[in-house]
Parts: C-alpha cells; sequence; structure tokens
C-alpha cells in the first residue's frame, strides 16, 4: 500500500475528549449550561480528567437533587455517548472523571500520521500580516536582530502551516535625518558611486565614519542638513545616492537572510511616506487628532499623558506617524484580519497605543481584527548584562552565527576521530560534508536556544549549553532524528511499501510515544492563542525524551513487533521533521 498520500487534518486530543464531555453534561443537566472542563490527567490514572462535578455540586447540587460531587460524576460518566475514542472511565469520590483513551483509537490516530501528511487547520481562513526583523539601512544586523528574525520566519510558517495567508513585511529603517550625513559621506567617500555600486563592506564603520564627520564638521553638519532636505523634497543626487545606501544594505541583510533560510519582503519606512499627510489630515478633521505643544497628537486612554505624536512640533513626520500609516495600510488597505509586531518588550507600550489609536480611528474592530504585540526579553552574556563583545561593541548576527557554526565543525572533527579510534563507522570524513553539517546544526543550535526560552523572558546566550548533545538543544534533537533514521536503514524499511494494517501499541512505552505524538495538534493550538512557540521546543524535548524511553524498553529490530515499533518510529520521524520545518531547521540523515 504505501505511507503518504492526503489525509484530514489532525485534531487536538483535548478538544475532542472535551467535545465528548460536553455532550455528556448537556445529556445529564439539559437545565444548566456549562462548559465542560478537561485537564490532562495524573498519568497513573488515566490520560484526561473532566473537573465539573465539584463546582455543579457546589453551585447546583440540592437544586439537582444529589448529595455530593461523586454521584454528580457517576451520572457525567453514565451520560457519556457512545465513541471510539474513550476506552476505560474512573470516577473518583471528590468528583473527577478520568478517562483512558482506547488502544485501538490511538493506533489508528498514528496510522493517520502514517498515512498522509501532518496537517492543522485553524478555520477560518485569515489574511496576517507578520511585521519582522526590521533592521536599520546602514547599519550591520546584530544579535538584537536575531530574536525579531527567527522568531517571526517560525510564527510566519507556523501560520501557513494554519492554513493562514501570511504577508511576511520587514519594516526596515530607511528614512528619517540620519540619512543626510550618509548621503553627504557616500559623496565625500564614494565619488563615482554612481557609476559603480560602493563596496562598503562594513556598514557599521560606514555609519560611525559618517557620525563623526557629522559631530566634529560643521562644515559638513550644514550640507548633511541640505541632503535631507534635498531627498524630502525628491532632489535627483539625494535620492541616488539614498538608493545606493539601501541596495548596499539590502545586499548584507539578503546574504544573512539566505543563510537562515528566511523570506521576508521589504516594505520600509520610506513606502508610506506619501501617506502621511492625508493621513494626519483625516485624522485632524475626524478629531482623533489634535494640537498639544504645537505638536499634532492623538492621546490613546491606555496612558493619558503620553500622546502619540501624528506631526511632530518641528513640523515632521516621526515613527509614530509611519506606524500609524503601516496599521492604516494593513488593516484599511490590505484588508488584513490579523496583524502580528515582533520587536523588544521595550516598544510594547507603543504598539499598544498604536492599536488603541486605530480602534479609535475604526481600522481596527475587535475581535473582527486581531493585533497582538510579540514581546521578546533581551539576550545577555553570563553577566546578565545586554550580549557585547569583549570590547564592549555590539555583538554582529554574523559573527555570532560563525561562532556557532565552527564550535559545531569542530564537535564533528572530534567526534569522526572518536569512532574512528573506537572502530565504529563514521559518517561526515569528508571536511566538505562536515562544513555543511556544522552550519546545518550551528544554525538550527542558535535557532532552537533562543526559541526555548519563553520570549517575554531574557536568556543568557551560551554556546556550551547550546551544543551540548545531552542537554536540551537542537544538536540533541538531530541525534534523535538520525537514530530513527539509522535503525530504519538497518531494518530495511521503506515507507513507500509499508503497511499500517499490524500497527498496535500494547506497551506502555510504545502507548506513551504514541500519545505524544497525538498531543502535537494541541500544541499548535495552544501557540495559536498565546504565539509562545516555546511550547513547540518544550512538546519536542518531551517528544525525544519520551522516545529515548521506548528505545530503552522496547527492542525494534528482530523482534516480533519490528513492524509495528518500526511504523510508530515512522510516524516520530514525521512528527519531528514537521515540527523542525516550523522551527526553520533541517535535520541530518547521519550524524
Amino acid at each position: 500500500v504505501g505511507l503518504g498520500g492526503a489525509m484530514a487534518p489532525m485534531k487536538p486530543v483535548q478538544t475532542q475528549v472535551k467535545a465528548i464531555f460536553e455532550e455528556a453534561l448537556r445529556s445529564a443537566f439539559p437545565s444548566v449550561q456549562q462548559e465542560a472542563v478537561v485537564v490532562k490527567g495524573n498519568p497513573k490514572f488515566g490520560d484526561y480528567q473532566c473537573n465539573n462535578a465539584m463546582g455543579l455540586f457546589r453551585e447546583h447540587g440540592a437544586g439537582l437533587g444529589f448529595k455530593n460531587p461523586g454521584e454528580i460524576a457517576e451520572a457525567i460518566k453514565n451520560a457519556l455517548p457512545a465513541n471510539k475514542l474513550i476506552g476505560a472511565i474512573t470516577v473518583a469520590a471528590q468528583g473527577f472523571v478520568t478517562v483512558k483513551l482506547s488502544e485501538s483509537w490511538v493506533a489508528d490516530q498514528v496510522s493517520l500520521i502514517l498515512e498522509g501528511e501532518v496537517e492543522y487547520l485553524d478555520p477560518p481562513r485569515k489574511r496576517v500580516v507578520v511585521d519582522f526583523s526590521s533592521p536599520n539601512i546602514a547599519k550591520e544586523m546584530h544579535v538584537g536582530h536575531l530574536r525579531s528574525t527567527i522568531i517571526g520566519e517560525s510564527t510566519c510558517r507556523l501560520l501557513e502551516f494554519c492554513g493562514h495567508e501570511v504577508h511576511r513585511l520587514n519594516h526596515v529603517g530607511d528614512w528619517g535625518t540620519q540619512f543626510g550625513m550618509l548621503i553627504e559621506y557616500m559623496k565625500e567617500a564614494y565619488p563615482n558611486f554612481q557609476e559603480e555600486l560602493p563596496d562598503i563592506s562594513d556598514l557599521q564603520e560606514f555609519y560611525k565614519a559618517s557620525k563623526k564627520r557629522f559631530d566634529d564638521d560643521e562644515a559638513f553638519k550644514l550640507k548633511a542638513q541640505r541632503a535631507v532636505v534635498d531627498l524630502q523634497s525628491g532632489g535627483v543626487f539625494a535620492r541616488s545616492a539614498w538608493q545606493k545606501i539601501c541596495d548596499v544594505s539590502r545586499k548584507a541583510f539578503n546574504k544573512l537572510y539566505d543563510r537562515l533560510d528566511i523570506t521576508v519582503e521589504e516594505r520600509g519606512e520610506s513606502f508610506y511616506n506619501s501617506m502621511l499627510p492625508p493621513l494626519v489630515e483625516d485624522l485632524k478633521a475626524r478629531g482623533i487628532c489634535n494640537e498639544s505643544n504645537g505638536a499634532m497628537c492623538i492621546f490613546t486612554p491606555r496612558v493619558a499623558e503620553i500622546p502619540l505624536m501624528a506631526v511632530k512640533t518641528d513640523g515632521g513626520f516621526g515613527y509614530d506617524s509611519t506606524d500609524l500609516a503601516a496599521i492604516y495600510h494593513r488593516l484599511f488597505v490590505m484588508r488584513c484580519d490579523w496583524l502580528v509586531y515582533i520587536t523588544d518588550l521595550g516598544q510594547e507600550l507603543h504598539f499598544h497605543m498604536i492599536f488603541d489609536a486605530a480602534e479609535q480611528a475604526g481600522w481596527h474592530r475587535a475581535p473582527h481584527t486581531r493585533c497582538d504585540h510579540m514581546g521578546f526579553g533581551v539576550v545577555q552574556g553570563e553577566d546578565k548584562k545586554k550580549f557585547k563583545t569583549r570590547s564592549g561593541e555590539t555583538v554582529k548576527l554574523v559573527d555570532l552565527l560563525d561562532e556557532a557554526v565552527d564550535r559545531a565543525r569542530q564537535e564533528i572533527v572530534n567526534r569522526v576521530a572518536q569512532q574512528e579510534t573506537e572502530g565504529h563507522e563514521a559518517f561526515l570524513k569528508d571536511p566538505k560534508d562536515q562544513q555543511e553539517a556544522a552550519e546545518r546544526i550551528g544554525i538550527a543550535a542558535v535557532r532552537y536556544f533562543d526559541m526555548k526560552a519563553n520570549r517575554t523572558s531574557p536568556y543568557v546566550f551560551n554556546y556550551d549549553r547550546m551544543l551540548d548533545a545531552k542537554g536540551n538543544s537542537a544538536v540533541f534533537l538531530f541525534y534523535a532524528y538520525a537514530r530513527i533514521r539509522a535503525i530504519q536503514r538497518k531494518a530495511g524499511f521503506d515507507a513507500s511499501s509499508a503497511s499500517t494494517s499490524g500497527l498496535k501499541v500494547d506497551h506502555p512505552a510504545e502507548r506513551d510515544l504514541a500519545l505524544k505524538l497525538l498531543q502535537f495538534p494541541d500544541v499548535i493550538e495552544a501557540i495559536l492563542a498565546n504565539l509562545h512557540l516555546h511550547q513547540l521546543t518544550d512538546y519536542l524535548w518531551e517528544l525525544c525524551n519520551v522516545l529515548t524511553t521506548f528505545y530503552m524498553k522496547c527492542k525494534v529490530i528482530g523482534e516480533k513487533e519490528q513492524a509495528s515499533r518500526l511504523l510508530i518510529c515512522e510516524a516520530t520521524r514525521k512528527v519531528l521533521l514537521k515540527s523542525f520545518f516550523l522551527l526553520g531547521f533541517t535535520p541530518l540523515e547521519k550524524i
């Protein structure tokens, strides 16, 4: 028959159990409206537990004619509709109804994973903008951009996986008064820039040098200020220089995006320039934007004393203006249902004020539209301060990735030498293969280490923990995946000719692994609600530990259960592979 092909999307198990209990509650207590309270059970007693009886007894016990919560729990149990999902049911005197999923249903669900793609849908389909990465032109991407970029990519992958239409937008800082000094410095340092793209290998140095000239030389400063006016009024020379500076930066950004497998569409601040004057006029006409101390301001209920400045006191437009135009364009022109902004937590108040202003303006109509700020904590060094180089400089993102890859390559070289010394078959002997594997491992390690931290907390950046093959790391997950592949190769397993007919989950370790696989859609559902990606890394860590227990207790090759256990391994591989994709990395078939 072969595995693969189409299948119905996976459904969260807890949601399915809850639906069965809701039916039982309606049947047993038609006069009482109550949502089923279903939680994961204590594994010693069962898989899921319904906790409604105690609350029902407290609120309606006498009226319903029950003496204690245990009697209500019995009534719930007796009202459970016929279904294939629930096996054993136990009732505790305190009123808890605990259920164990039936072995045959669990095996059937694992078969469904094997027979199709690992899929999940979150209807109705929404049009979503995810605003992430957002570096500044003429500045190199640094460790501060790491979190927004990789959290953003994984958020997009997850939403696309759930069936949503996702617009990945990069709100780059490509406008502002700093461009005057950059244009003027470009003219001085690269007089022939219009003929050929200058080779500015170090954007940081270019920015610093222009800033130094701006601070130290009054004549240069005046020229730079004139260049800003020239740029804003559409001067041909200033526009050309600005375009070249943007091109050089774009080239550097794209190199990093390619390396990290990031897809994002650039839509910088300058995109909104033409929208700003009419937008402010409209907000003024509707009384949403009012004059205050020489500026045009929007006061939101969240922070009455700090307004958003639609127009600054000097008559110019700033970040507030651009962000207002961006949210207007996304909600009103693009007709998006859901906006997700991924920046550091320091900007949380700003974005909530933008959301409030959009609501006042009638663009954001909750709950029909949803706006989320996915704030994240800073990356710290071992001293618990912002992660810096030894000389106190900001760590460039490219240097951080290079270091992780170099360390991963050294680990591979050491492991190959050890395998050969011990007389084992060593993979990755070729230096080219070693470098390719190190690139995958190093970058996956950085991504996983970042995303396993609760995004609202800061975390301490540590290469040793990141690359620890025995700890909670991408390396550990890669080994778990490679081990499944090794077992499949040794057994001559071929998914295209395998059949799911003999799949069983009789051994407790088989059942535990199968149950963990079936919890994958529950994890996705939880992330959609709160946008905390560490729930997926937690799940993977737990899954790989359950897999390790399965190996210890259930020998695969040479046992009478070999065919069934190979199928469980294949289902695990498929869930791992999909999870890895959502986190943005590709595993190795051999390590």
